[in-house]
């Protein structure tokens, strides 16, 4: 499994005086890269339609990515709950257990190729083609559940 620092991905991130001063921004960061954005053009967005301020981390996303019609000018699609969900282990579904969310390890299997801006508990990030992108020890989180994904339609 391959993953990459988005500091390295994202355009015009390592030259952004903003990047540079910024913190809890993986949503800017999983915007930018995912949809292929400079860092500032990112973060800009973010502010103004998501009420992210300097500094602080940004609340809401999934609901007002459910609302937006894209992201200046690119259109996405929503992954449904069944398609990051699987039914759990065979004693969960003989206990009656609802089905459960899928981890990072298993998203990469099932999604191979495509541009998505994933969800976990807290956290945002990319995977690119399998190539996960975010912070340098997202690569590493196989077993973090989606809760919440994008693909950026192309």
């Amino acid at each position: 499994m391959k993953s990459i620092c988005s500091a390295d991905h994202i355009i015009g991130y390592k030259e952004s005086k903003i990047a540079q001063s910024e913190h809890n921004d993986c949503v800017v960061r999983a915007i930018a890269s995912t949809f292929g954005f400079e860092y500032n053009v990112a973060h800009k967005f973010v502010a103004n339609e998501f009420g992210r301020k300097p500094g602080k981390g940004t609340f809401g996303t999934m609901a007002k990515l459910r609302n937006l019609n894209g992201i200046l000018g690119k259109n996405y699609g929503i992954l449904t709950k069944e398609a990051i969900t699987y039914p759990g282990s065979i004693r969960h579904q003989n206990k009656g257990g609802k089905p459960v969310p899928i981890t990072t390890s298993m998203f990469l299997e099932k999604f191979p190729k495509g541009r998505f801006l994933v969800i976990v508990r807290g956290h945002a990030f990319s995977i690119i083609d399998g190539v996960v992108v975010g912070n340098v020890d997202d690569g590493k989180r196989l077993r973090a559940k989606i809760i919440f994904a994008i693909k950026v339609e192309e």
